[in-house]
């Protein structure tokens, strides 16, 4: 009997499906008329249907549609984490969040992480390209996000407001309760003043490069003369033609035997800035390495309090809107220098104390006041009067657990708020006295422990 076999091919026999196909022809061509009625066909089909749903229907759709693009979006990058060092000058917190081994940073970013997790999906992609550029203030509004949250209020971003075009950060639901809520970050500096500070601190980054292996740089003075980003490659050549011609062990003898009055002097003096600098040499066994090129700035002489920036703050926030529907919270981080305490902030919320007395002699009757230039009440009567209260923070995320909260109810608001539904510490006046209900820390409503970091 013959025996036919059949010829052994390369590849299975198993039949190419049309896919298989296309990929095996790489000539074959598509009919272009062919593939745009398709195409119309396709989208006068999509549009057909979609008229015949519901607003809220199609609502719907686009929103599961959003949920599965972004329902994997992270904060950070999953990516493995070496570097153990600072923060290095002018990097973005963010970055350096990012990138950074250390074990606290870690306790820190995986807090964030998880409460990134934690907002709605349809605000992530936003709230993530945010945080890049302003980490503080995109903080702030998820740890409102999730301060609201803990005390039981369901949080909805950026709600329509009646009769305006413009959006509170939220709006808060518990029950029968319902609240717009504003945030803010305070700050000493205004705009100019803060772009000001840009500038030199991109200053100091450049002038930071310049080849001081033998010595630290302390910057005396600086002079900007423009609003412009100034220039820096001649400085630099100069620093680096004037340090070369040093001896660090003479300049060191010099310091020793004449204190600071021995130290070098340079002076650099154009149209753009004027700068004073002074090296300081490093000890033998650094010398030659690479390291930070300054080691100290100009010193910065704070003066006054707070109050000024927190009341300006607030009443930003209460002029973006007229009358209201519902209750109205203003909530300010108040991350300014100038605040060193509690006093501060009720001198900006209640009025600044002073000392009254008597002007019998026999009997002074000396006690203590607020004068009226508080932000609810002044010198020409009330004040903001569709802002129900005012919550001011001073967190950041390492202290999330440990950071103080003041709220203050107004007394004299067009849109009355049960302070007492909150379930928080706050101050009211009740005839004339300012009184304080108590209530739980941020450690308890988070329920963080206060030495999370450590642990």
């Amino acid at each position: 009997m013959e025996v036919v076999k059949k010829p052994k091919t390369a590849k299975s026999e198993k039949p190419l499906d049309s896919l298989s196909i296309d990929k095996a022809i790489p000539n074959k061509e598509k009919n272009p008329a062919a593939v745009l009625l398709g195409r119309l066909g396709g989208l006068v089909g999509g549009k057909a249907r979609a008229k015949k749903l519901s607003p809220e229907k199609r609502s719907e759709i686009a929103k599961k549609a959003a949920t599965a693009r972004w329902k994997k979006i992270t904060l950070f990058d999953d990516q493995e984490r070496e570097y153990i060092g600072a923060i290095e000058k002018n990097e973005s917190t963010f970055n350096y969040y990012n990138r950074s081994g250390r074990k606290d940073v870690t306790v820190l970013r995986n807090k964030l992480e998880e409460w990134f997790f934690e907002l709605p999906e349809t605000e992530k992609k936003e709230i993530k390209e945010r945080f890049k550029k302003s980490f503080i203030d995109v903080f702030y509004e998820v740890f409102l996000f999730h301060f609201f949250k803990s005390l039981g209020f369901s949080v909805k971003f950026h709600p329509q407001v009646p009769d305006s075009n413009k959006k509170p950060d939220f709006l808060i639901r518990k029950d029968d309760l319902e609240i717009y809520v504003e945030a803010k970050i305070c700050k000493d500096k205004s705009h100019s003043e803060e772009a000001n500070d840009n500038r030199i601190s991109l200053f100091y980054e450049s002038v930071a490069k310049c080849n001081s292996s033998n010595f630290i740089l302390t910057i005396d003075s600086l002079k900007l003369k423009t609003n412009k980003q100034p220039n820096t490659k001649k400085l630099i050549k100069f620093i680096d033609d004037r340090l070369s011609r040093l001896d660090p062990d003479a300049v060191l003898l010099s310091l020793q035997q004449n204190g600071l009055n021995g130290m070098i002097r340079i002076e650099y003096l154009s149209e753009e800035f004027d700068i004073v600098i002074k090296p300081m040499p490093v000890i033998p066994s650094a010398r030659g390495k690479s390291k930070r090129g300054i080691g100290m700035f100009p010193f910065e002489t704070i003066i006054g309090g707070a109050e000024e920036s927190l009341q300006d703050s607030i009443n930003f926030k209460a002029k973006r809107y007229g009358k209201l529907d519902k209750p109205y919270l203003i909530c300010i981080n108040a991350l300014s220098e100038k605040t060193t305490s509690g006093h501060d902030i009720e001198n900006a919320i209640w009025g600044s104390l002073a000392i009254s007395w008597s002007e019998n002699p026999s009997n002074r009757d000396e006690k203590l006041i607020r004068l009226a230039d508080g932000i609810f009440f002044n010198e020409k009567g009330k004040r903001i009067q569709n802002v129900s209260g005012i919550l001011v923070t001073r967190v950041a995320l390492h202290n999330i657990p440990n950071a103080n909260y003041w709220l203050f109810k107004h007394p004299c608001t067009e849109n009355e708020l049960d302070f007492d539904k909150l379930g928080v510490k706050y101050s009211f006046i009740e005839n004339d006295l300012c009184i304080t209900h108590k209530g739980d820390d941020l450690d308890q409503i988070f329920k963080i422990d206060k030495n999370w970091i450590q642990d």
